[in-house]
């Protein structure tokens, strides 16, 4: 760990409740907060920005992931209307994603 000093990285590892505190965990906490607790770490990042904080998306997904933080998604599956999927080939289609990975590579292979 740059800029501690090596008898502190040792302590630190024989004392696990002196964990690293990311100083930026408060400030993701407050923006989903006050986004009633919908958004992911993009949205999280951009609005840190617009705060004056810099971070980069993978720090505010690891602080989210660290806290047990998920996204609220709007339903379970692709299709939320429950009719099933509209035509066989669309995207909500079981068959759509069969023929893609049954087709064989157009070079040969040796």
């Amino acid at each position: 760990m740059p800029g501690v000093p090596r008898s502190a990285y040792y302590w630190m590892t024989e004392h696990p409740e002196a964990e690293r505190v990311d100083p930026i965990a408060g400030d993701v906490r407050a923006v989903r907060r006050d986004d009633h607790e919908r958004c992911g770490a993009g949205k999280i990042k951009a609005a840190l920005e617009r705060r004056g904080v810099t971070a980069s998306g993978r720090r505010v997904g690891n602080i989210m992931r660290e806290r047990g933080m998920r996204a609220r998604m709007r339903a379970d599956g692709p299709n939320r209307t429950g009719r099933g999927p509209t035509r066989p080939g669309s995207r909500t289609s079981s068959a759509a994603g069969s023929t893609a990975t049954s087709r064989a590579p157009a070079w040969p292979v040796t």
